[in-house]
């Protein structure tokens, strides 16, 4: 029996028809880490809580303050990407301007895991 396909999101099928599931993952999540989470998220219905918890300003010498920012952005991933069924997100690389980040994502569907490093460079995620 053929499993169904790694659905691809409706906005990659608009605008590009080749676009490959996991291309449209990795995209979706960079849309994610360059759009900031409210501050205030309660009683705000979960379609609208969409973004990454700010790091500029924290602590990042400090371990604990990196293992939450990873948390936090574990928890907003999985939220906002159905298509993502096990996920790690780990700090590569931390200081006051820069922050690097490895993903390490298994798709539905999909034997092969996704694997994304993603840094803060010139205001923004890339």
């Amino acid at each position: 029996m053929k499993q169904p396909a790694i659905p691809v999101a409706l906005f990659d099928r608009l605008v590009d028809e080749n676009i490959s599931p996991r291309e449209s993952v990795r995209r979706e999540l960079i849309c994610l880490f360059n759009t900031r989470a409210p501050q205030q998220t309660e009683g705000l219905p979960p379609l609208l809580i969409w973004g990454a918890p700010e790091w500029h300003g924290l602590n990042v010498s400090d371990k604990r303050v990196l293992n939450g920012v990873c948390r936090q952005l574990r928890s907003a991933i999985l939220r906002l990407e159905p298509r993502i069924v096990a996920l790690t997100v780990s700090v590569k690389e931390a200081g006051q301007q820069a922050l690097a980040l490895h993903i390490d994502a298994q798709l539905w569907h999909d034997d092969a895991p996704l694997q994304l490093e993603l840094a803060w460079r010139n205001g923004s995620w890339q």
